[in-house]
């Protein structure tokens, strides 16, 4: 993204991603002419809304939470001051019982409309997202994955034109509420709870079945990807990684291993690496392997953008499009 200094074309945008594991605040700045933006900052809450749906709805105690981030998320974006403060939500909030009434009080105490998207739009971000991102130097075939806390999208592409889209509605912290019973009391799954993960995930993409065996490079998005982007470059002596960062398929599978049998070491990788994770980030690697080898793809690359830029990058469109000169 190129640098500019803000003038009075410019605009300050601020939006938050309501996902089932964190919830995140970008604030950009967009120049109205060209559209070019950048992130002025970063704000992130490692919530779990995941953790507070109760028998298809989000108890008092995770409505509670969610206001009071958006509480601190607002008063940020206010002491910018931000032009618009746009919210949404994904997996976390979709297909509650409850979660009309929770956006109801949410707008009424905060003045906030919050906006859920459905799996579908979600993935269609997504793809927009990389294809902005990348440019040219994208793969003529491959598949954008997004392993989000509640929910995976899979968009198979080929020739730039999408060949399969679709959202299942697993992710890493829902497949460790289903799936980890409690290992000693770590957070940690055991090898026989990894071994019926990566088999309810295989059995999820049978319903997927013209993206098995696809192919081509992957792109992946969100935070199970980047943490075990940086797992597989502290194996191999590194610090950290790079938006565009790759990992082939014979590091993604030695990353399974390693984090399976740090666990039994007392997780010290994984605590230095992704202290933040550390419930999701097995559950999540098992889950995230498991699709990258059904679908063939030859290697991933980390993407730093996903749903949030793809939304950005909608909204700028339509705006420019709303003010374009009619001849």
């Amino acid at each position: 993204m190129t640098d500019f200094n803000r003038t009075d074309s410019t605009e300050i945008l601020a939006f938050v991603d309501i996902g089932a594991n964190s919830v995140r605040m970008n604030i950009y700045e967009v120049e109205n002419s060209t559209g070019k933006f950048r992130t002025v900052s970063s704000s992130r809450s490692m919530l779990g809304l995941a953790k507070y749906a109760v028998n298809g709805a989000l108890s008092g105690d995770g409505e509670g939470k969610l206001y009071t981030v958006l509480r601190e998320f607002l008063a940020k974006a206010n002491a910018q001051p931000c032009d618009r403060f746009i919210a949404f939500a994904t997996a976390s909030l979709r297909g509650l019982s409850n979660s009309d009434a929770v956006l109801s009080r949410i707008k009424n105490g905060l003045g906030i409309d919050v906006e859920i998207i459905d799996g579908q739009r979600e993935a269609s971000l997504d793809y927009r997202a990389i294809c902005e991102k990348f440019g040219e130097q994208m793969a003529n075939r491959g598949i954008v994955i997004d392993m989000g806390g509640g929910s995976t999208e899979l968009i198979g592409f080929d020739s730039r034109r999408i060949h399969h889209i679709t959202s299942l509605d697993f992710g890493c912290l829902k497949l460790y509420k289903s799936f980890v019973g409690g290992n000693g009391g770590t957070p940690f799954p055991t090898d026989a709870e990894c071994d019926r993960i990566a088999e309810y995930v295989r059995a999820r993409l049978n319903e997927v079945a013209p993206l098995l065996s696809f192919g081509g490079t992957a792109y992946l998005i969100g935070g199970t990807a980047r943490a075990m982007a940086r797992l597989d470059s502290a194996l191999h002596g590194g610090d950290d990684i790079s938006d565009g960062s790759t990992i082939s398929g014979a590091s993604y599978i030695a990353v399974r291993k390693a984090t399976q049998n740090d666990v039994a070491a007392d997780a010290a990788l994984i605590k230095k690496v992704a202290p933040d994770r550390l419930i999701s980030i097995v559950p999540g690697i098992v889950a995230l392997t498991e699709i990258l080898s059904q679908t063939g793809v030859s290697s991933a690359k980390i993407s730093f953008a996903g749903v949030r830029e793809g939304y950005l990058y909608e909204l700028i469109g339509k705006s420019r499009r709303a003010k374009a000169p009619e001849f």
